[in-house]
């Protein structure tokens, strides 16, 4: 469930992903359960619907601003996008996941893992 959440995320911005303007952060936060925290920072504020709405379909909390709790953080993950101007990183927690969990999952994203 949690990979097809990360993907269903990564595919709304890669379809959205190319304006210019002010950066803009949005975070959606998932249960403790699923240990997952999702930030985007993007410079056209114009995304924020498609970001909140794949938040929400996946059951997360969407916010505008802030950024992922670190608390019992394991990693982080930075996805790459084909556009300029976004970036998308997840937050993992344990639990669910361990420092080795988290990097095989970001690394079969093609992410880039980042420990702690």
């Amino acid at each position: 469930m949690r990979k097809g959440m990360m993907s269903l995320a990564a595919a709304v911005l890669a379809v959205a992903a190319s304006g210019c303007s002010s950066s803009n952060t949005y975070v959606c936060s998932f249960a403790a359960s699923d240990g997952l925290c999702w930030e985007w920072t993007t410079s056209d504020s114009s995304y924020q619907s498609a970001i909140q709405q794949s938040c929400t379909t996946g059951g997360g909390t969407f916010s505008n601003g802030g950024s992922c709790p670190s608390t019992n953080r394991v990693g982080t993950c930075a996805i790459p996008f084909p556009s300029a101007g976004v970036t998308y990183q997840w937050s993992l927690y344990n639990p669910p996941f361990t420092a080795t969990t988290g990097q095989q999952a970001c690394t079969a994203e093609g992410g880039t893992w980042t420990a702690g």
